[in-house]
């Protein structure tokens, strides 16, 4: 499970530890965050202590955040992850860097895309403008508005332009999996079984990210 991957309302412990002390903070996911080359991210409540914000940004050591899902017996954990806590908004930024994403269940790496597409729906005459989230070998998310019917078990034919490459796509897959963002957003899930052609961008894609992480030093 990727820390994005947690609903949106959910309450999760975000856990600090330097030296001997601990201190354990519970929040509640307010959105997802994009994926860049630092990880994926979600955006949480500041916590107030005495009616007063939590300014996570002076805290040092070690920070972790679990989340259990409801009716669950274990807890998910991702450790060594990054919190910035944002004055204007009154919210936190945390993020999980690649090697906290350990409890990856597909088979293949997701790779974050974060571009602009479209996708056609079975059952739906219209085209729908969505952001190509993230892609693998089996996979890709997308992220849209909220579908007026259900999307798990439809089609999904996927669109889009890659200008870094000049080159444009279509996707299709099967809905398996739909994340709540916030009221307006869902992150679906499909599954795919891509041609020549895309299983040879998605291996582009890889080899350029990794290469980016190793830069960062990730």
């Amino acid at each position: 499970m990727f820390i994005d991957e947690i609903p949106v309302r959910s309450k999760i412990a975000i856990e600090f530890h330097h030296s001997s002390q601990s201190t354990n903070l519970e929040t509640t996911v307010k959105r997802i965050g994009q994926p860049g080359r630092s990880g994926r991210s979600i955006i949480t409540d500041a916590v107030r202590i005495n009616g007063k914000v939590v300014n996570i940004n002076n805290f040092k050591g070690n920070i972790n955040v679990s989340y259990t899902k409801q009716g669950a017996n274990r807890c998910n954990v991702w450790k060594l992850v990054q919190v910035k806590y944002d004055r204007d908004r009154k919210e936190y930024l945390i993020t999980s860097p690649k090697d906290s994403e350990k409890q990856e269940r597909r088979l293949s790496p997701r790779i974050p895309i974060g571009l602009g597409a479209t996708v056609q729906i079975s059952g739906d005459s219209r085209r729908h403008n969505c952001t190509l989230y993230d892609i693998s070998k089996t996979g890709m998310g997308i992220r849209m508005e909220v579908l007026e019917s259900k999307a798990i078990g439809k089609t999904f034919e996927v669109s889009f332009a890659d200008k870094s490459e000049l080159s444009s796509f279509t996707i299709t897959g099967r809905c398996v999996r739909e994340v709540e963002n916030d009221s307006r957003i869902r992150l679906y899930g499909c599954t795919i079984k891509p041609t020549p052609e895309v299983l040879a961008y998605i291996q582009r894609k890889k080899v350029k990210y990794e290469n980016t992480l190793k830069a960062s030093g990730r």
